[in-house]
């Protein structure tokens, strides 16, 4: 690890552990702040400009990840690129390259706004690069899972989004340009996932992340910080203006699930109705006929499913192969909870072609 990085172990669940998460940006939370999470950009915004507190749960599914951890991390040692290999090394008790933790906050004073708590660090000696067969130059990071089959299918078409904005948060702070992520998968496969730094993805992180740090929630902090200040002498139309500027800065609404929840628990009821405008009422038009889009969308994606479900039975298979283009693949056996569908093919539409064919929607909604 260089040497301008600097460390901080603080035991977890502590007042100095939640300070130190009010002054940056976690790993898992970037992912939150470019609106691709399951958590909303609200909710985190008010936890870390302290106006919430920063919330605390756990489950067996977060205590077995914590349980399982050095258990995969052990058998990651034995991975050479192949399960076979795995299996063999074990047996042999060859060990092939070696992993550490580092039981602390990681943060690089270039981004200080972004900290890292890695699960492992890939040692240097015998630490390959699995992508291009080279030997590390610098430890790589290891990012550790365990998951169920249910929760591994979204790793079918690739590394889920929010886990691969996770890991390059690391290697920018780390300065890497590889990672690997090791998942045991119901508890009998392990499975890793190999990440080359992407600089675009790069970019794109410190771009917003920063942005979202200095231009929002450093200056909510301020304002608080004001605004509590009226409150404690009691000028209340100062307090309200400060008030005003957290409201503004805070970001705007997302489609996410967690963003209702939060908007639920924070919300009070002071009258029956307020009047709307012209462009709330645009807006409520916009709604309907998305709801009439989508379910147009959800029917025709539907019979594609069905047609590809009945071809497969007519023909007594589970896999449409169209070589090395890939594959559409149905499973439903009997007596088995396993009943999947899943579209394989390479070629995919770019984000752009997406975002290109949904504006045209958009602009016919008014």
């Amino acid at each position: 690890m260089k040497s301008h990085l600097k460390l901080y172990r603080i035991p977890q669940h502590t007042d100095a552990w939640h300070e130190f998460r009010l002054n940056g940006i976690g790993g898992s939370e970037v992912s939150t702040v470019l609106n691709i999470s399951f958590d909303t950009a609200a909710r985190l915004y008010h936890e870390k400009i302290g106006n919430i507190p920063h919330r605390e749960f756990d489950n067996m599914n977060m205590f077995m990840g914590r349980y399982l951890e050095e258990h995969i991390a052990t058998l990651h040692k034995y991975y050479d690129g192949t399960e076979e290999g795995l299996i063999e090394n074990y047996k042999n008790g060859t060990i092939v390259r070696e992993n550490r933790a580092i039981n602390a906050y990681v943060v690089n004073p270039n981004y200080p706004w972004l900290f890292g708590s890695l699960d492992r660090l890939i040692n240097i000696k015998g630490g390959v690069n699995l992508i291009t067969g080279e030997a590390l130059k610098e430890e790589a990071v290891l990012e550790i899972k365990n998951m169920g089959m249910w929760a591994s299918k979204a790793w079918d078409d690739g590394i889920p989004i929010y886990h691969l904005i996770q890991v390059h948060v690391y290697m920018i702070i780390l300065e890497t340009d590889y990672s690997e992520i090791a998942m045991l998968v119901d508890g009998n496969r392990l499975v890793v996932e190999k990440v080359q730094r992407d600089e675009e993805l790069v970019k794109r992180i410190l771009s917003i992340s920063r942005q979202w740090w200095y231009d929002r929630v450093i200056p909510a902090k301020d304002a608080i910080k004001i605004r509590d200040e009226c409150d404690a002498q009691g000028n209340i139309g100062e307090s309200e203006k400060y008030e005003a500027i957290i409201q503004r800065l805070e970001p705007d609404p997302d489609y996410s699930e967690a963003y209702k929840d939060f908007m639920s628990d924070s919300f009070v009821k002071e009258r029956e109705f307020v009047d709307g405008t012209m462009e709330l009422y645009s807006l409520a038009k916009k709604y309907e006929i998305m709801k009439k889009v989508k379910n147009e969308v959800d029917k025709t994606q539907a019979l594609i499913k069905n047609t590809f479900i009945k071809f497969l039975k007519d023909n007594g298979a589970e896999s449409v192969s169209f070589d090395s283009l890939g594959s559409v693949n149905w499973t439903d056996r009997k007596g088995s909870a396993s009943r999947t569908f899943g579209c394989k093919i390479k070629e995919k539409p770019s984000e752009d072609i997406i975002k290109e064919e949904f504006a045209k929607i958009d602009q016919n909604c008014y």
